[in-house]
């Protein structure tokens, strides 16, 4: 019998043990799919959305092919069922999918098997339509004062309906930051102490099947202490022409501890000294007409604030009434032919004119001479313009004109305002020149 050497006898059984360990070790490592991170589904929850699911995260030999199944639970995400041929990655969420809630399935596979791994389930399904948008924002009304109650209206909503409201009453510093004041979720909100100085602003969340809408209110004024009454801090004041015939306006003044209830008037006549007043009967307005029997006195205003703790009143300085003045100005105005902006034909340099007249208030009174003219004088004129430009006639002062000429006429107050400035100039046309011959600037004298 032949003998096998004992080292190749030894050499054979390494081989085998080192060949076995290596088997072990690849099937361990050709494992089936092992989830590391759940599946996910991304998309709105809403009746008519597509749903995507992701696969997650999974080890194990590859390649790895998944597949889904979608499935439907309650509202809470529990006692799910397969939804019959949703077997892709994405699902179109319908009409019996609302308030219920999704869930996908993954199967992960690989060529030593297969594991499956559940997401978490969605939001509840919302039905189709629109999540509210707010049209209109919200508004608080009432007194921000310690003891009062302010409520906010919703504003105004688009969406689908019906939709639902609640609320949450936020303090707000002058900086603008604002937080949620405990427990005070009504619509309406009674302030305490701990607000003043604060503002204050709702916010109010709209609701419906397709989704939710929140927003904030306009923001109160500040909230004031209680108070027994109004106070002033600054005293109302008279506004207008202290004359015969014109309107005066009385301000309210500044107050802290207003409410809705709001001001009364009361007009005074007083001496020149401001003393000895007695209230004007009837005159209970925020404006006051001015009458003769007012001149040489002097008039003051009370006004009165009043909340719902009492009433405070205030008195305006008084304000001495004068007689009514009337402007009066002398103007004057040299024409000339070298004045016009176009040249006249054949005028002799002894061709001249003189314009004299007397403003009072709006009435103008004047006289016209003119002498060594080319032409017969066919109109002679009031004109708006700066010198050296043509302007625009507004008055006529007299048609086949022969001097001296003199008459009266009654101004506007922006043609008074322009003749008193500068801007009017006396035109004289004649047959031979017909768009001026001698012309000149009207200027205030006295």
């Amino acid at each position: 019998m032949r003998r096998i050497p004992f080292v190749l006898v030894a050499l054979t059984g390494f081989l085998l043990v080192v060949s076995g360990s290596a088997l072990a070790s690849a099937r361990q490592m050709a494992a089936s799919p092992t989830n590391s991170s759940a599946p996910t589904i991304g998309g709105t929850a809403r009746s008519g959305e597509t749903l995507t699911a992701t696969s997650g995260f999974w080890a194990g030999g590859t390649p790895i092919t998944y597949a889904y199944q979608w499935q439907r639970c309650n509202s809470s995400g529990s006692s799910c069922g397969t939804i019959g041929g949703a077997t892709n990655q994405n699902y179109v969420a319908s009409a019996g999918d609302v308030n219920k809630t999704i869930r996908v399935q993954v199967t992960a596979t690989n060529s030593d098997g297969s594991n499956q791994a559940l997401s978490a389930p969605t939001a509840t399904i919302a039905a189709s339509g629109n999540a509210p948008t707010s049209t209109k924002q919200p508004n608080p009304t009432g007194t921000a004062q310690v003891g009062q109650t302010i409520t906010v209206d919703n504003g105004s909503w688009s969406g689908q309906k019906p939709i639902t409201f609640s609320y949450q009453w936020q303090s707000c510093t002058a900086g603008g930051a604002c937080t949620d004041i405990a427990g005070a979720t009504a619509k309406s909100y009674l302030v305490d102490a701990s607000q003043v100085g604060s503002t204050l602003r709702a916010t109010v969340t709209a609701t419906n099947a397709a989704g939710t809408t929140m927003i904030s209110s306009n923001l109160t004024t500040a909230v004031s202490s209680k108070s027994s009454s109004p106070v002033n801090t600054s005293l109302p004041l008279i506004s207008g022409s202290l004359s015969v015939g014109n309107q005066l306006q009385a301000s309210t003044g500044n107050w802290t501890g207003l409410s809705t209830n709001g001001f009364g008037y009361q007009w005074s006549r007083c001496n020149t000294n401001g003393t000895s007043c007695a209230s004007i009967s009837g005159a209970t307005g925020q404006s006051y007409g001015i009458g003769q029997v007012d001149l040489g006195n002097a008039l003051r205003v009370t006004v009165t604030a009043t909340n719902a703790n009492g009433a405070t009143n205030a008195i305006s300085a008084a304000s001495v009434i004068a007689a009514k003045t009337t402007l009066t100005a002398h103007l004057n105005a040299v024409l000339r032919k070298n004045q016009e902006v176009v040249a006249p034909y054949r005028t002799s340099s002894r061709a001249a004119g003189n314009f004299t007249a007397r403003l009072t208030g709006k009435t103008l009174r004047w006289t016209l001479t003119f002498t060594h003219l080319n032409g017969r004088p066919i109109l002679a004129g009031l004109n708006e313009g700066p010198r050296n430009a043509t302007g625009t006639a507004f008055k006529t002062l007299c048609r086949n004109c022969s001097s001296p000429r003199n008459g009266t006429m009654t101004l506007t107050a922006s043609q008074r305002n322009a003749m008193l400035n500068g801007r009017v100039y006396v035109n004289i046309h004649t047959n031979r020149n017909r768009s001026g011959e001698i012309r000149g600037q009207i200027n205030r004298v006295s």
